[in-house]
């Protein structure tokens, strides 16, 4: 079984999935304690599931862009969890794919080529990153990222679309500030997702494809052999 966690936002999520089927899942809002309540909450969400991390064979994490104090809060927690139950292995999840992941089928059933995915960086602007649906069949990954993370503001969405080639009946934009995004690109494709911001869920059904299909994490560029902190910060392109 798999135990997925995000923590990049304002939510402490966790899923727990055995192999592509998700069993649970809870969401809670993170308050200053987060780094006291991560280890109680997630084994008190296994006793809920009446199973312990003896019965967990991987444990997949959402390591951010976002809340600095989330991402270091869950991967030294996960890597404690690693460390004294050595038959769990780890694989470290970008937050924006994850995200990406949630909106895949909806995407899908529109037809479209691209996601891109958006994670507020409470300093006033926005992490992006643009992802490439993959379509066939075989054990290819289910997205490929084809940029950098982007730090940009909401108002210069218009220049990032330029700067990539994206043509609008392509993309759907999903994560935060997807109704502003909507306001400044008229008729641009928004996820319907209720939550709007990463989740556990696309972490674990990320981790689970690469699972079941023994995707190589090292040929992704989104996942990690190791709990790796991401936390871009600085802008990587022009957006003047």
């Amino acid at each position: 079984m798999i135990i997925a966690i995000e923590t990049s936002t304002s939510d402490l999520s966790l899923t727990l999935l055995n192999k592509n089927s998700i069993l649970s899942h809870i969401s809670i809002p993170i308050k200053n304690e987060l780094s006291e309540i991560i280890v109680p909450t997630i084994k008190m969400f296994l006793k809920d599931n009446l199973i312990s991390f003896d019965d967990i064979s991987f444990l997949a994490v959402g390591c951010g862009p976002g809340s600095f104090t989330g991402i270091r809060a869950i991967i030294s927690t996960a890597l404690g969890i690693t460390v004294s139950k050595s038959h769990i292995k780890s694989i470290g999840i970008n937050s924006l794919a994850g995200l990406a992941m949630s909106a895949i089928q909806e995407a899908k059933i529109m037809k479209l080529k691209y996601i891109i995915s958006s994670i507020d960086s409470k300093k006033d602007d926005l992490f992006l990153q643009l992802f490439k649906i993959n379509y066939t069949k075989n054990k290819l990954s289910p997205i490929v990222a084809i940029s950098n993370i982007d730090t940009i503001k909401i108002e210069k969405l218009n220049n990032y679309f330029a700067i990539h080639n994206l043509i609008l009946t392509e993309v759907l934009f999903v994560g935060h500030k997807s109704n502003m995004a909507k306001n400044i690109i008229e008729n641009l494709n928004v996820s319907n997702n209720s939550t709007q911001h990463p989740d556990s869920l696309g972490v674990g059904k990320l981790a689970s494809c690469i699972i079941s299909n023994k995707i190589s994490i090292n040929k992704t560029n989104y996942a990690f052999e190791k709990f790796k902190p991401i936390y871009a910060r600085a802008a990587q392109i022009n957006l003047k």
